[in-house]
């Protein structure tokens, strides 16, 4: 054999056996950091030239000044090639991550978009309603075929206020998806605030027989948020737990009395201050029958209602996903899970602590 092939031969194979356990440890790497084994890639490219270049040199018996001289070379094209090859790694990568949040951003705009076109579904389908149905009573006052026309005026205004909580609910629901967060709020008790939302519902749920009762009297518990929103959120909770505890009362007209006559079902809000954990946990418990897993995960989509009997609501059913919304810009998490004879919405939020040198009164703000 040519000594020029022994060569080549001996140059290829030294290079091939460098590389492959190079690329074994760097599969071994991958499995701990993927960052890590990226980079080892040139380095082994650079390596198995290496050692297929000095092996060969070394079998052919060179003299010292050319060994000396290839060793030179190795050690100054080396560097070069690892430090070339490390900067187009990161190019690519640069470019890899580029192209995945250009997907990221494309995906994200569908999603918006179409999230848009079912929120115009929805409130076309609902509105259209309570629409027909002032028409039809104004022309039945045009025409003068109306025993009580004052009846039928108290029905139009009931109509126009049904309207106005769709529209309002849409438009809060387009603020918050379009509101840059930056507001630090301030700092309310949510005990105080689910006192006050528990205080206002009583007699909608008194009406509706079911059983409102907020649980315990625990600590402050201060928490920090923008005005009024936290108000909204256990408000948006509360009357839909009231409203669906009713509906499942109504379907079942058997349930439990109490001293004041049948009872549709209970409501229970309790707030717990979790100072160990630094949060705030606030869960109001229904009676509603509970849900599917698939609507458990579904509950806080825009426009979503559950079954037809679930969708007898005055809204559009974005009432949950607000309430979403205003927990994430306050810093906190709300969920849904069934729980005994129901549903349990469970809202956590970080726990306001104010300075060690402030002193402060029952809602955590410093005095």
């Amino acid at each position: 054999m040519r000594p020029e092939l022994e060569a080549i031969i001996l140059a290829a194979g030294t290079a091939g056996a460098v590389g492959l356990a190079g690329a074994a440890v760097t599969r071994l790497v991958a499995r701990r950091s993927p960052a890590a084994a990226t980079l080892l890639g040139p380095v082994v490219g650079v390596a198995s030239v290496a050692a297929g270049v000095a092996v060969t040199a070394r079998a052919m018996f060179l003299s010292e000044h050319d060994s000396t001289l290839i060793a030179l070379v190795l050690l100054a094209a080396a560097p070069v090639a690892l430090a070339i090859g490390v900067l187009l790694f990161r190019s690519v990568r640069r470019l890899d991550r580029q192209a995945q949040q250009r997907l990221a951003d494309e995906q994200r705009q569908l999603e918006l978009a179409r999230s848009r076109q079912d929120m115009i579904t929805w409130a076309s389908h609902d509105l259209r309603t309570p629409l027909s149905s002032i028409r039809v009573m104004a022309e039945a006052l045009e025409d003068g075929i109306i025993a009580d026309p004052d009846d039928y005026h108290r029905r139009i205004r009931a109509e126009a206020d049904r309207m106005t909580v769709m529209v309002d609910d849409l438009l809060e629901l387009s603020r918050l998806r379009s509101a840059a967060p930056g507001d630090p709020g301030e700092v309310v008790d949510l005990a105080d605030v689910a006192a006050g939302v528990v205080a206002s519902q009583q007699p909608v749920a008194e009406q509706q027989q079911v059983r409102l009762r907020l649980a315990g009297d625990g600590p402050p518990a201060p928490v920090r948020a923008v005005g009024g929103e936290l108000d909204r959120v256990v408000a948006n909770v509360v009357s839909n737990a009231v409203r669906e505890t009713a509906r499942r009362g109504s379907d079942a007209p058997d349930g439990p009395d109490d001293a004041d006559g049948p009872v549709a079902g209970e409501v229970v809000v309790r707030v717990e201050a979790r100072e160990a954990a630094e949060e705030v946990v606030l869960q109001v418990e229904d009676a509603c029958g509970g849900l599917d897993e698939d609507d458990l995960e579904q509950a806080f989509e825009p426009g979503w209602r559950g079954s037809v009997a679930r969708s007898s609501g005055a809204g559009v059913g974005v009432g949950l996903t607000i309430a979403r919304a205003l927990v994430e810009r306050s810093g906190g998490t709300i969920g849904l899970a069934n729980h005994g004879p129901g549903c349990r919405v469970t809202i956590t939020l970080p726990r306001h602590t104010p300075a060690p040198d402030a002193r402060s009164d029952r809602t955590g703000r410093a005095v």
